[in-house]
């Protein structure tokens, strides 16, 4: 990764964890790629040369009246990235059965292990929708599956895919650094032979699936859901992430005119994990 960053620090009055939820979600529908959440608000981070304040107010305009919030602006020069990723990412425990960590954490001995390369924040397992994506993977069979891991960001998910049996990874960002950095990541984790691309539901055509792993925005998920259906096996299954408690009957909806029925969800903080199988008669 290359180049300087923007950070936004916000201070949300009150502190409420929902407020800086549905702040983050909309900063990361016009670019923003890392998150860290704190006591007081969160920080948010995009590259500089992606960064306009304009889109940022027009993208909070509208909770200005509900919530009471502000923010400052700061330049991080690219040396510093590192260092302020690092301060940032703490290791992470699922379940007791995960363990996430980064070169500079000791090690632990888990049934599955993820290391992570200290070069991105976001996609590192702590937002409530990689956490619970990966809590409801623990309690999925994976041998010999084929696996899709849309919107996969560093690759956690799809690396633990790899480590409980996939025959097969593809994962796809459209962000070319997160695809990168899924590369490097997997490379770590001795996924060799995964399918890593920079791209979007165009290059799903052809392809087939046992199991998909969707987690990106509800307005994405429902854009692309005709395309998620045709790459998924009779009786495969799909897991999607990255929407609201309120937003759930949408996806269902949209997902049962493409032959993909409801079977459980769960939510963390209004953040919903939910999972659908295909069936055609």
């Amino acid at each position: 990764m290359t180049g300087n960053y923007i950070e936004l620090v916000f201070t949300v009055v009150g502190g409420e964890d929902f407020v800086s939820d549905i702040l983050t979600n909309e900063l990361a529908e016009i670019g923003f790629d890392s998150f860290d959440q704190n006591e007081l608000g969160f920080r948010a981070y995009i590259p500089s040369h992606l960064f306009s304040e304009e889109k940022v107010q027009a993208a909070i305009s509208d909770y200005k009246e509900q919530f009471t919030f502000a923010y400052e602006i700061n330049l991080i020069p690219y040396k510093n990235w590192n260092e302020v990723w690092e301060s940032n990412f703490k290791a992470l425990t699922i379940k007791d059965e995960l363990y996430i960590y980064a070169d500079f954490h000791e090690k632990k001995e888990f049934p599955y292990q993820i290391k992570i390369h200290p070069k991105m924040a976001f996609g590192t397992g702590h937002h409530e929708t990689t956490f619970q994506m990966a809590e409801v993977m623990l309690d999925i069979e994976f041998t010999d599956k084929r696996v899709l891991d849309m919107g996969c960001g560093t690759g956690i998910l799809a690396i633990l895919a790899h480590l409980k049996g996939a025959k097969h990874i593809t994962a796809i960002d459209n962000d070319p650094i997160a695809a990168e950095s899924c590369q490097e990541n997997a490379l770590l984790n001795n996924m060799n032979d995964a399918t890593i691309l920079c791209g979007d539901a165009s290059n799903l055509k052809g392809m087939e699936f046992d199991i998909i792993l969707a987690n990106i925005n509800r307005n994405i998920l429902l854009n692309d859901m005709e395309s998620y259906a045709n790459c998924l096996v009779n009786d495969g299954l799909i897991l999607f992430s990255g929407f609201y408690t309120e937003d759930l009957e949408m996806i269902k909806e949209s997902a049962e005119r493409n032959n993909m029925y409801y079977q459980h969800h769960q939510h963390k903080n209004n953040w919903v994990v939910a999972a659908f199988k295909k069936s055609v008669n």
